[in-house]
């Protein structure tokens, strides 16, 4: 059942969607409660299980790597085998993301590499042990994709961090990578125990922060929602097309910025050329969304396909 919530919880979420390193000072300030009240609001978003993690955005562009998207059906495979699997991809250390979903496929996979040769590496091994699960797998190169802030929360000015542009390559150290590590897993760590994990003193990490962050290593720092919890599912609509030339594809991503309930747009290099996520109620609403894109898009979209996210096993920008 899902959990309703009023509007401030709803402008609570989207400031810590926004910004999860906002105190809670500071988002009291800006919803009019007191802190007790935003206190007590985001233990109970914890304890409803509405909010997972705290999670760094970091452009890994910039750090010299692309990222690779694997659509993995099995076969002949017992919960236990699949299971295996999804364990095997969440302590990879390459892998971002992971996700169970219906539809064509069984498991999303999305992961960071420097050359397709180590790509290639890294798929191989993979293989090498569980090629007998597997009836089939498409693999896909991210060329560039914008992400979008969750405008349909609450009314919020309109973001957006575009990853896979092309850019002067910067070189972390080890002072750098401890940090990313700590706040790829929870950007919402206070500095004293960020110290404390990274030993590293306050003013150092301080100073870090503020050179990632002018440098766009750090883009943003979110909050990763259970959205079946608060009662909206999560889909891709994937596409191929035809006649895609620039401003088809200048059209199309307009359309996806502008709409509330957009989260991601994806260009792709492979058997599948974009790929746009949505957070909808229900799949009606989604089914709505689909008709307009097709209606508006004819001229260019040749084939299309649904997936639904239904669990997201590993989320994180710096995996290393």
């Amino acid at each position: 059942m899902a959990v309703k919530l009023d509007l401030k919880d709803k402008k609570i979420l989207t400031l810590i969607d926004e910004d999860s390193r906002l105190s809670n000072s500071q988002i009291a300030k800006r919803v009019g409660l007191s802190k007790p009240a935003v206190e007590y609001r985001i233990q109970r978003f914890h304890k409803n299980n509405i909010i997972l993690a705290y999670y760094s955005v970091i452009d890994f562009t910039k750090l010299g790597y692309s990222q690779y998207k694997i659509y993995f059906k099995f076969q002949d495979i017992t919960l236990e085998d699949e299971q295996k699997i999804v364990d095997y991809w969440d302590k990879d250390k390459n892998s971002i993301w992971v996700a169970q979903i219906r539809g064509r496929w069984d498991l999303a996979v999305s992961i960071l590499a420097r050359s397709n040769f180590e790509f290639g590496k890294i798929l191989s091994k993979f293989m090498n042990q569980y090629s007998k699960f597997i009836f089939a797998k498409d693999v896909l190169l991210t060329e560039y994709s914008p992400i979008y802030a969750r405008e349909y929360l609450t009314e919020t000015k309109p973001s957006e961090f575009i990853y896979g542009i092309p850019s002067k390559i910067y070189e972390l150290d080890d002072t750098d990578k401890k940090i990313l590590k700590e706040l790829s897993k929870n950007a919402r760590i206070n500095i004293v125990d960020l110290a404390e994990k990274t030993k590293l003193s306050r003013d150092i990490i301080n100073y870090r922060l503020k050179k990632l962050t002018k440098e766009k290593i750090i883009v943003q720092y979110r909050c990763y929602l259970n959205l079946q919890n608060l009662g909206i599912n999560h889909y891709k609509i994937i596409f191929r097309t035809k006649n895609l030339d620039e401003q088809s594809e200048k059209e199309i991503k307009t359309y996806v910025t502008q709409h509330k309930k957009a989260t991601q747009f994806l260009k792709l290099i492979g058997s599948w050329d974009l790929e746009i996520e949505f957070e909808t109620e229900n799949e009606d609403e989604l089914y709505k969304i689909l008709t307009d894109i097709r209606k508006r898009f004819s001229n260019v979209i040749r084939d299309f396909d649904i997936l639904r996210i239904t669990e997201t096993y590993k989320y994180n920008y710096f995996p290393f």
